[in-house]
């Protein structure tokens, strides 16, 4: 099932978004502005992820697709615990179409989802303190920050702060 949004459309990962996603993981500037981390990816390792890709209940992995039909990012909601009712969001965005509003209609895609289709009651995102413009996406979507993990992540040569954020059901207006 896709997940239909303003500007957006969430939809499975299909093998032609495959070069979209390696731009995602190998951009440096990406790179350095998210919490995790990445080796370099080859399009051959990442044509062997794909084969291995397989759907699971703690995982919704979608590609963000604009009403023109281009793929630009990730939007993923992972680590679901069905007994708690709680997943953490990441999302991901060229840098090309950073800025347009885009982030935003695919956040608030997948939480109205999560919310109103998984039954989840809370979604929760970490950024890294300096990242004011994910920050600020988040906060704009409705979630609240909740605290900062001190010297969490190593980026640049140096420890950085990550902030986490979430939403509630019953703070969500759709």
């Amino acid at each position: 099932m896709n997940i239909i949004g303003e500007k957006v459309l969430l939809r499975a990962v299909e093998q032609e978004d495959l070069p979209v996603l390696r731009d995602l993981m190998n951009d440096p500037d990406i790179e350095s502005k998210v919490v995790g981390w990445s080796f370099p990816l080859s399009s051959q390792e990442h044509h062997g992820w794909f084969s291995t890709l397989r759907n699971d209940d703690k995982t919704l992995r979608c590609v963000i697709v604009t009403n023109e039909k281009v793929t630009i990012g990730t939007c993923v909601l992972s680590n679901i615990d069905w007994k708690n009712g709680h997943g953490r969001l990441h999302i991901k965005i060229l840098k090309q179409y950073q800025g347009h509003g885009y982030g935003k209609a695919a956040i608030a895609a997948i939480v109205n989802h999560g919310f109103k289709e998984l039954g989840l009651k809370c979604i929760w995102a970490t950024a890294l303190e300096d990242n004011a413009a994910s920050i600020t996406m988040f906060e704009k979507c409705g979630f609240k920050r909740e605290g900062v993990m001190r010297s969490r992540v190593y980026k640049e040569g140096r420890r950085q702060n990550e902030v986490m954020l979430s939403v509630l059901d019953v703070e969500h207006h759709a």
